[in-house]
Order: C-alpha cells, then sequence, then structure tokens
C-alpha cells in the first residue's frame, strides 16, 4: 500500500504494478507493515497514529505494539506507508504537444506542462512547469516558461496553511524579461472524495518583474506586494475522463499590471495504460500590460490576453 489521498488509494506490486482504486469501493484492508495515518479526531483536530492498519466496512483499527486505536473510516483523512522508501511518496506526470510544417509555410510549436507531488499524511508539495515555443520561418513568436512550487501543511481535514509558494515566470512577448514572486496564505478543500476534489485559497505576496523592454523614463523593472485567490477543481467524469481546471489571480499596483491571472482547463481521455491525449486551454491576462519601445521612436503595448489551445500526450507515474 503506497498511499490513500483524496479518497483514492494507490496499491503497487510486483503481479499487478500501480492500481489507483477509488477508497470507497474498498471492502478490506490488511496491512504487514505500519502505515502512518491522519486521522480527524474533531471538528477542528486531526492526528497522526502509527500501527498495523485494519479496515473491515466501516471499522478500523491500527494496531502498534500492545495498543489498539480504532475509529470510522470516514475519519481517516489520508494514509502514508510507516516504513517506506522515500521514492514511494512521490508521483507526478508530463504532457508534451508539438507541430512541425514545412514547405510554403515553415513553423514550429512546442508546449510542455509536467506536475512532481509529494504526498504525506500531514503535508503536500506540489511543483509545475509550463513552456510554449512557436516560431515562423525561424523567427520566434511565443517563447514562454512559468515555475511554480508550493508546500501545504495540513492544519485540519480540510483546512491547510499554504506555508510558502513562489513561482518563476518570463515572457518576452508580454514584455516580462524575468518574474519573481514569493507568497503564504490559507486554503480549503470544500470537496474531497474518490471522484472529486475541490479547494480554494488565498494569502499574501510580493512579486519583482523586469521588463524586457522600457520606454524612458518608465523603470526598468517593478516591486508590488500582492493579494491571490486561486482555486483548483479535479474532477474523474468517469473511469476514463478527467477534467481540471486551475485558476489563480493576483491584484498587485499598476506599475506591475493591477490584476493578472493564469488558468489552465484540461480535458485528459485515456488512451492506452498510463498515456493519456490531453486538451487544454491556457488563459493568461495582465490588466495593465507594460508599453515597449517600438525602436522608432513610439511605444506598442502588449495584448491584455494571451490565449492557447494545446493538444498532447501525457503521462502519468
Amino acid at each position: 500500500l503506497k498511499v490513500m489521498y483524496n479518497y483514492s488509494l494507490e496499491f503497487d506490486s510486483d503481479e499487478l504494478d500501480l492500481l489507483e482504486l477509488d477508497f470507497d469501493d474498498i471492502e478490506r484492508v490488511r496491512t504487514a507493515g505500519e502505515q502512518r495515518v491522519l486521522v480527524e479526531t474533531g471538528r477542528r483536530e486531526t492526528e497522526v497514529i502509527t500501527g498495523r492498519l485494519t479496515l473491515s466496512d466501516e471499522r478500523v483499527q491500527l494496531i502498534r505494539g500492545g495498543e489498539t486505536n480504532d475509529f470510522k473510516r470516514y475519519q481517516i483523512v489520508s494514509i502514508a506507508g510507516g516504513s517506506k522508501r522515500e521514492r514511494d511518496n512521490w508521483s507526478g506526470g508530463f504532457s508534451f504537444g508539438g507541430a512541425l510544417r514545412g514547405g510554403n509555410t515553415k513553423t514550429l510549436d512546442i508546449t510542455t506542462m509536467a506536475n512532481l507531488r509529494r504526498r504525506t499524511a500531514l503535508s503536500r508539495l506540489n511543483m509545475d512547469y509550463f513552456s510554449n515555443y512557436s516560431a515562423a520561418r525561424e523567427v520566434e513568436t511565443a517563447n514562454n516558461h512559468r515555475v511554480n512550487g508550493s508546500f501545504d501543511w495540513f492544519l485540519t481535514g480540510r483546512f491547510y496553511w499554504k506555508m510558502l509558494e513562489a513561482e518563476y515566470y518570463r515572457d518576452p512577448f508580454a514584455n516580462i524579461k524575468d518574474q519573481y514572486s514569493m507568497s503564504s496564505g490559507v486554503g480549503y478543500d470544500i470537496a474531497r472524495n474518490s471522484k472529486t476534489e475541490w479547494t480554494l485559497n488565498t494569502g499574501v505576496g510580493y512579486q519583482e518583474t523586469k521588463f524586457d523592454s522600457v520606454v524612458p523614463p518608465d523603470p526598468e523593472s517593478s516591486q508590488s506586494p500582492f493579494g491571490t485567490i486561486g482555486t483548483r477543481l479535479d474532477h474523474e467524469v468517469n473511469g476514463n475522463i478527467d477534467f481540471l481546471y486551475d485558476y489563480s489571480a493576483r491584484f498587485l499596483n499598476e506599475t506591475s499590471g493591477s490584476y493578472t491571472h493564469h488558468m489552465v482547463t484540461t480535458l485528459s481521455v485515456e488512451l492506452i495504460a498510463d498515456l493519456d491525449l490531453d486538451v487544454s486551454l491556457v488563459w493568461d491576462r495582465i490588466e495593465n500590460p507594460q508599453p515597449t519601445d517600438d525602436g522608432a521612436g513610439g511605444t506598442t503595448s502588449p495584448k491584455q490576453d494571451d490565449y492557447q489551445l494545446i493538444v498532447g500526450v501525457g503521462y502519468d507515474f
């Protein structure tokens, strides 16, 4: 037994490989080794209990030495192995899409998305990477990269402290040479079951942006504190189709854009084994983009919105 998180239990063996089972569908569990189980002991209280796990219908027991702890199935928030290898805490996936055209029109489009997660009974670490590169007749038309990481610590079964979230972003075509940000906040899981995970979060942070081009006397960089809100919905439509919606917004000073958001929606259809067909829509917006020098004594203002429709092949591990 690797982990139970968001009401999905992962079981790995040489005979069956990796299985992901809805926790609600499991009638019995009996482990030989110890497990670390996060249990909701009260409305706002949780406790990590370690022991050999036995589950039968709605009754759960954790046995360690001569001590036995009894509780109900619905009280379990998550399960992590008590003596397993560190690499068993990790999972992730990536998606790749691309197009190459020749002849009268020579274009190249490459999009990459990747996610890496570490999950334990009390915490979760999430890291995301997104990049998009396009060229027409060897002239770049897009080249952006976004790296994001966050660490959450659960205070109760659903309420968590987003201790740290950090991000790096660059998009020269939006006049962003380099952008760094850090934030902290809180979140709450509105829904978490075998089919649906829906969480909301909010916080405050600090952002620094270096512009690719400016018109004097405008500054070459900007700094701003910001407030942020976000939501993430991960829903299993059926056994072969998953839907993901991820949205985050920031409220900053005018020089830094006033308001920005990053939104990703993905429909993932299982093809074979761990391979999926991913269709994603990405929408980035900057309310007040920084004008650039057009090289002829004038200015050019980047568009507020960038849209991308991406079709790619994904792999989960």
